[in-house]
C-alpha cells in the first residue's frame, strides 16, 4: 500500500515537472507577440474649412493664428493636403499631428496615405527590468529637444530628406506659398532634429528641412 502511493505520489510529480515548460513556453510566447499597424502619414480635409487645434484641444484664434513662415490662419481649406507626423487622442477624441504645435481632427480629414509598421510587447521581467533601466539612464542624460528656429542668413534653403535642395519646377508648397528659399528672421516650429550625410537638420512638417548651421535656436524644451 506505500509503495502504491509512493509510485503514485511520484507520477504526480512528474507530470507536474513536464506540464510546467510547457506552461511557461506559451506564456513567452504570449509575451513575444509581434503584431502590425498601419498609419496615417497624409491627409487631405474634406470640409470647407477645419480649426488647427492645440495639443490640448482648444482651437488657433484670430488673436494667435497658426503661423507657418509668413502664412497666418486659424483654419484648413478643403483638398489641402498635410503630412502627418503622428496620431494622437485628445479628450478621446483622434487627432493628427502636422508638425508646428498644429493638429487636425480625424474627423475633418481622410487618410489618403499611411505606412505599415511593427509593434511587439515585452518578451521577459529580464528585458522589462532592463528596458527600465535605459529608460531611467536616458532619463538622467537627457538632452533639451528645439522646437523653434530662427533663419539667420538672408536666404537659406528648403531641402528633402536625402539632403536634396527644392528646386523652382519642384519648389516647397505651403497653403498656395511657393518658394525654394526660407528668409531671414522667419521663425519655424520643429517637429524633429535630424542627421543628413553628417550635417544636422530640423525637420519643419510638410517634407522640408532646414540645415542648424542657416538658423538659431530661440525655443527648445
Amino acid at each position: 500500500m506505500k509503495f502504491t502511493k509512493k509510485i503514485a505520489f511520484a507520477s504526480a510529480s512528474l507530470a507536474l515537472t513536464m506540464a510546467t515548460p510547457a506552461a511557461l513556453l506559451t506564456q513567452n510566447a504570449a509575451f513575444a507577440k509581434t503584431t502590425t499597424v498601419k498609419q496615417a502619414t497624409k491627409v487631405k480635409v474634406t470640409k470647407k474649412t477645419t480649426p488647427f487645434y492645440h495639443k490640448d484641444g482648444s482651437k488657433f484664434t484670430k488673436k494667435k493664428p497658426y503661423v507657418y513662415g509668413s502664412w497666418k490662419s486659424t483654419v484648413a481649406y478643403k483638398n489641402t493636403s498635410y503630412n502627418v507626423v503622428k496620431t494622437v487622442t485628445i479628450k478621446g477624441a483622434k487627432y493628427y499631428y502636422i508638425g508646428n504645435d498644429a493638429y487636425l481632427k480625424a474627423s475633418d480629414v481622410k487618410v489618403t496615405a499611411t505606412k505599415t509598421v511593427k509593434s511587439s510587447s515585452t518578451s521577459s521581467a529580464k528585458k522589462a527590468s532592463t528596458s527600465s533601466s535605459k529608460t531611467t539612464s536616458k532619463k538622467t542624460s537627457s538632452k533639451k529637444t528645439v522646437t523653434q528656429i530662427q533663419v539667420t542668413r538672408k536666404t537659406t534653403p528648403f531641402y528633402h530628406k536625402d539632403g536634396s535642395k527644392f528646386t523652382k519646377k519642384s519648389p516647397y508648397v505651403y497653403q498656395g506659398w511657393k518658394s525654394t528659399v526660407a528668409y531671414k528672421g522667419t521663425k519655424y516650429k520643429v517637429s524633429k532634429t535630424i542627421t543628413i550625410k553628417g550635417s544636422k537638420y530640423y525637420y519643419i512638417g510638410n517634407s522640408a528641412y532646414l540645415k542648424a548651421s542657416a538658423v538659431k535656436v530661440i525655443a527648445s524644451k
